[in-house]
């Protein structure tokens, strides 16, 4: 149930708006969890200075082989087997696409990919089907839901693809386009695509795909959204959608006839205009999901703030997350996005899904999910929600089951070791932007990422190196001594790490 927020977090004077230059004074804290990170596999580089790799999201293909994909904004998806990247990609999008394809922008190009649960189900209608969230240029097809903006900048597309059995690879012929999106800026656009993993087979959830749309990033003339997409359901933008792209459950026909959508999602057959395929909305920029594999299997959602509040959601069918009328537990000044307002006194009966944690950007710029911790290397996070601030790249842990709408949960910063000395991801990376990302492998374990150099590293116990055997990594990176202590490095910087990339 929702608690409201005391008048001191509001900054709710009796003279009218509060300015909101520390909504949220109280810091976030290292806590007495701590985990180490070591370099797992280099990504192939696809450009001669950094970013070398624009690498946005690891996962699995759930087919117990062990491995893991990730994907190069820039076109490629990588597959990497204990460490060893595959030599040529998996899948090279880039060309499958040719002139279409369209990467010019931070959240422009490959940006995620999901694998149907049955992809390793040899017979079955998922079996080696691939999905894409891009962007291609305007023009390489006819959106099925226009910019509501006159402008046009590229198109955000989710196409389903095909394994070629005989290659053990992505066909690049097979695409199939699920649906197409007009976008009118190069952000905030189309974010994570993924199944639930805790479906069973033959269930109503099983093999229903997940979408997360951004509001569209429109600031015009320090106007916060005008807008208002979020807030209207008669479109895709700041939802996430449902969609049932095999048509395995009971649901209708999309209209582009390429895909079904679920009875059961709350505004299917809707008499108001509402889109059936949305399933959560009132987001600006939920570029990342996930679901507890444990416990009560909650969806998770990272929402990125406007100026002020950074999110963590828990979703449900229905769900208004308040965006662009509401930022964390504040009420959206549309005409300047450094004044909060307080909430009204009826804001009870207007149905908004408040976050169940925040921070505001003394602690970092942009939220990042990550993915409920149910592995074993890490006993101490088991039970905890991983995410971290994408600019900053701290990251960040909350037990879930103090993940409750409208009851912000603490929030405590997870200590980092590298190379067996305390360090922090910028310090690490040498950069002044983190870019972090995670991911997470069959058994459970978390990955981290950027999209600055490259590498990925995984989140292991500190020492790490008496767990090499144990954790599959023997041939990740060779141990030195570096000022009297044991520690893991991979080759040499510049190199490739790991077992070695081998290039096709």
């Amino acid at each position: 149930m929702r608690t409201r927020p005391s008048a001191a977090l509001l900054l709710c004077f009796a003279a009218g708006p509060a300015v909101a230059l520390d909504p949220l004074p109280d810091p976030i804290l290292k806590g007495s969890r701590s985990a180490a990170l070591v370099d797992f596999a280099q990504v192939p580089p696809s450009a001669v200075s950094a970013p070398l790799a624009r690498i946005n999201l690891l996962g699995h293909a759930g087919d117990g082989s062990g491995r893991v994909f990730v994907n190069d904004m820039r076109g490629a998806l990588w597959a990497i087997d204990d460490g060893d990247v595959q030599a040529g990609p998996f899948f090279d999008l880039a060309t499958a696409l040719g002139s279409d394809f369209n990467q010019a922008g931070l959240q422009v190009g490959f940006s995620t990919f999901a694998f149907h649960p049955d992809f390793a189900s040899s017979g079955s209608e998922g079996f080696g089907k691939l999905y894409t969230a891009h962007s291609e240029v305007p023009g390489s097809g006819t959106p099925d839901f226009d910019s509501p903006q006159a402008n046009v900048t590229h198109h955000s597309v989710v196409a389903e693809w095909s394994l070629d059995p005989g290659l053990g690879r992505i066909d690049p012929g097979s695409k199939r386009e699920l649906l197409r999106v007009g976008e009118w800026t190069r952000d905030h656009n189309v974010g994570q695509i993924a199944f639930n993993p805790n479906a069973s087979l033959g269930s109503a959830e099983y093999g229903t795909l997940y979408i997360a749309f951004g509001d569209g990033g429109m600031l015009a003339g320090g106007e916060i959204d005008p807008a208002r997409t979020a807030q209207d359901t008669s479109n895709p933008f700041g939802s996430i959608l449902r969609i049932d792209p095999l048509g395995i459950g009971s649901g209708e026909l999309s209209a582009n006839e390429s895909y079904w959508i679920p009875d059961d999602n709350p505004f299917a057959g809707a008499a108001d205009g509402s889109l059936g395929e949305i399933y959560a909305y009132g987001f600006r920029n939920p570029h990342r999901f996930s679901w507890d594999t444990g416990g009560d299997g909650r969806l998770i959602v990272s929402d990125i703030g406007q100026a002020n509040i950074e999110e963590i959601g828990v979703v449900e069918a229905g769900s208004n997350h308040g965006w662009s009328e509401r930022e964390g537990y504040f009420v959206v000044n549309h005409a300047n996005q450094d004044i909060l307002l307080p909430l009204p006194d009826n804001d009870d009966l207007l149905g908004f899904s408040y976050p169940a944690a925040q921070y505001d950007h003394d602690e970092g710029r942009a939220v990042v999910g990550g993915f409920v911790y149910r592995g074993a290397r890490l006993p101490q996070l088991f039970g905890r929600y991983v995410f971290g601030d994408v600019a900053n790249g701290r990251i960040f842990t909350v037990d879930v089951d103090d993940l409750i709408s409208g009851e912000p949960a603490l929030i405590e910063e997870l200590v980092l070791l590298y190379e067996g000395e305390e360090r922090d991801l910028l310090d690490i990376l040498g950069a002044p932007r983190a870019d972090l990302r995670f991911g997470m492998d069959e058994a459970g374990e978390i990955y981290v990422l950027t999209k600055r150099d490259g590498m990925v590293r995984a989140l292991v116990p500190e020492p790490a190196s008496g767990l090499l055997l144990m954790l599959g990594l023997a041939g990740l990176a060779r141990q030195h001594r570096r000022s009297g202590r044991m520690s893991l490095r991979g080759r040499a910087r510049g190199g490739a790490l790991g077992r070695g990339v081998r290039h096709g």
